[in-house]
C-alpha cells in the first residue's frame, strides 16, 4: 500500500500509546449503526461451519447479489473486499494505461502500479469540488486504457450522474471504465447515479461494490464486481481461489436480505450527516463540503493550521480523523470525518471547536508577540 488508508487503528494506537477500545475512529467511514443483528445471529448459529472449507465459487452469495440487482450469477465475481478486485482488474485486463481523476481513492493508483500499468492522472487541485464534469471533459480526450472512477468519490463525496458515466462508456469502446460504487448504498436516490444494472449489458464497464462499509463488518472483508460474461471469464483466469471465507459469505447473504436494516441506516445517516455538517460549518477556521454519503471532507481556512496538527491534538481526546494530505490534489489543509453516532459526533464537534480555538489563539498570541518585539 503506497499511499495510506483510513481506519488503521492499531498503528495509530501503537504510535500514541492508546487503547483501541477507547478510540472514536472518524477516519474510517463505516456504518455508524454497526453490523446488522441478523448477521450477528447467523454467524453465531453457524460457527461450526468453520470446520469445512468455504465455497470457492461463492454460489449462494452470488445468487443473492444477482437477485438484488437483476442479473445472472455469471455476471458476478466475489472478492475478499473490493480491494482484491481493484488489484485483480488491471492484472487481468492488462490495459495500455490507467487513467485517474485525482483526488480519489488511493488504492486505484496502487493497483495499477502493482500491475506495472502506466498511470495518467487528471488532477483537480484548485480546491473547488465538485468539478467532476470538468474532469470528465478532459478525460474524453484520452483514448483507450482503463479509467477508474469513484462514485461517490472518496474523499470528496462528489457524485457523477449515471448519464454522464454512460456517455463516457459509449464514447470509446476500447476504453474500459471501472466504477467504484463502494459508498453507493448510502446515497439517496441512487438510481440517478449507479450504473450497476447496466454493467452486465456493456462490453467496457465494470462496477465494484463493497459490502463491508454499509453493513458494518470491515473485518470480514467482502466485495463484489458486476460485468458482462466475457469480462468476468477473463478476470476469473487471474483470480486466486479460496479468498472469501465462510463467515463473510454467510454475512453477505443475510445482510443483503435485511431490507429493514438498509432502510434504517439510510434514514439515520441522512439525519446525522446533516447535523454533523451544520456543526462543522459553525466552527471558525474550517469549511465542510456538502456531504452526499456518510463522510465529510473539511477544508482548513487558516495558513498556520494543518490537518496533521489537528489530528495530533484530537488524538489526545481519543478521537481519530483522516488527514487527507496524502491524497493527490489535496494538501495538509484537508481532513475527512465519518458520520458516527449522535453522541460521538457531538464529542467530535466539541473537541474540534476547542482544538481550533486554542490553535487560533496560540497563533494570535505569537503574532502579537512578534509585533510587540518589532515595534518595541
Amino acid at each position: 500500500m503506497l499511499n495510506g488508508h483510513g481506519g488503521d487503528i492499531n498503528k495509530l494506537c501503537d504510535k500514541y500509546d492508546l487503547n483501541p477500545d477507547e478510540i472514536m475512529d472518524f477516519s474510517a467511514s463505516i456504518n455508524p449503526l454497526g453490523c446488522p443483528e441478523s448477521v450477528h445471529k447467523v454467524v453465531s448459529e453457524r460457527f461450526d461451519d468453520i470446520r469445512n472449507y468455504p465455497d470457492s465459487e461463492c454460489v449462494n452469495l452470488k445468487k443473492t447479489i444477482a437477485d438484488k440487482i437483476s442479473c445472472n450469477d455469471s455476471n458476478i465475481i466475489v472478492g475478499n473486499g473490493s480491494n482484491e478486485l481493484f488489484y485483480l482488474i488491471p492484472r487481468a485486463m492488462k490495459p495500455r494505461q490507467g487513467i485517474l481523476m485525482q483526488p480519489t481513492f488511493s488504492e486505484f493508483k496502487d493497483a495499477l502500479a502493482n500491475a506495472n500499468v502506466e498511470v495518467v492522472e487528471i488532477v483537480n487541485d484548485d480546491g473547488n469540488f465538485p468539478l467532476i464534469n470538468t474532469n470528465l471533459s478532459n478525460l474524453r480526450n484520452i483514448e483507450d486504457g482503463m479509467v477508474f472512477l469513484c462514485n461517490p468519490n472518496n474523499p470528496t463525496g462528489q457524485l457523477t450522474l449515471k448519464s454522464d458515466i454512460l456517455e463516457l462508456v459509449k464514447r470509446d469502446s476500447n476504453r474500459l471504465i471501472v466504477v467504484d460504487e463502494a459508498f453507493m448504498d448510502f446515497v439517496d436516490d441512487d438510481e440517478k447515479y449507479s450504473v450497476i444494472k447496466e454493467a452486465p449489458l456493456i462490453d467496457n464497464l465494470i462496477v465494484v461494490r463493497s459490502l463491508t462499509k454499509f453493513y458494518g463488518f470491515p473485518g470480514l472483508r467482502l466485495g463484489y464486481l458486476v460485468a458482462n460474461e466475457s469480462i468476468v471469464n477473463k478476470l476469473i483466469q487471474f483470480k486466486e481461489p479460496w479468498t472469501v471465507n465462510t463467515f463473510a459469505q454467510i454475512a453477505g447473504q443475510v445482510a443483503i436480505d435485511d431490507v429493514e436494516f438498509a432502510v434504517k441506516t439510510r434514514q439515520y445517516v441522512f439525519r446525522e450527516k446533516a447535523i454533523l455538517y451544520d456543526g462543522l460549518a459553525g466552527i471558525k477556521g474550517i469549511r465542510p463540503l456538502q456531504p452526499s454519503v456518510n463522510f465529510i471532507l473539511v477544508k482548513i481556512h487558516n495558513a498556520e493550521i494543518t490537518a496533521s496538527g489537528i489530528q495530533d491534538l484530537l488524538i489526545k481526546d481519543n478521537i481519530i480523523i483522516r488527514d487527507c494530505s496524502n491524497f493527490i490534489g489535496l494538501s495538509d489543509k484537508y481532513f475527512r470525518v465519518a458520520v458516527r453516532t449522535r453522541k460521538e459526533n457531538q464529542k467530535l464537534l466539541s473537541a474540534l471547536r476547542l482544538v481550533l480555538d486554542s490553535m487560533i489563539s496560540d497563533e494570535t498570541d505569537q503574532s502579537n508577540y512578534v509585533q510587540e518585539f518589532v515595534t518595541g
